[in-house]
């Protein structure tokens, strides 16, 4: 199963390319997708939903870079947003705002995160005895 889905992510990468500079793009365009795939897309297209798995290797975040960098853009939204009162949206939206506000108060600067998980080794110093 989930080969099948990394098939699919993958696959979506050369499916939907613009590029047409090599025969291999124009193949990979126009190439039969596994149903997966194609009903994947057509819920993004149609609904701008992401289909998802509890335990996938790729999340949310990733398909829609993927989708997004293709420009595979959805053409409508779910209906069900359309039943949702107003005020409760605009409610949710300010809560993730909140949420998104406070992880960046939190977060350690790229630097600070580099010098913490990948600090640079410095080179031992070479002296005319090591030459």
């Amino acid at each position: 199963m989930e080969y099948d889905r990394v098939r699919d992510f993958l696959i979506l990468h050369y499916h939907a390319t613009e590029r047409d500079d090599a025969p291999i793009w124009n193949y990979c365009r126009h190439m039969r997708i596994p149903d997966s795939l194609a009903h994947k897309m057509e819920l993004f297209r149609t609904r701008a939903h992401v289909v998802t798995y509890k335990d996938g290797l790729f999340l949310e975040p990733s398909w829609l870079a993927v989708y997004f960098g293709q420009r595979v853009m959805p053409g409508g939204h779910d209906p069900r947003a359309d039943s949702m009162d107003g005020s409760e949206v605009a409610a949710q939206l300010v809560r993730v705002r909140e949420r998104v506000q406070d992880a960046l108060l939190n977060m350690s600067s790229h630097d600070a995160f580099l010098e913490r998980y990948c600090p640079a080794m410095v080179p031992p110093a070479i002296t005319e005895a090591s030459v």
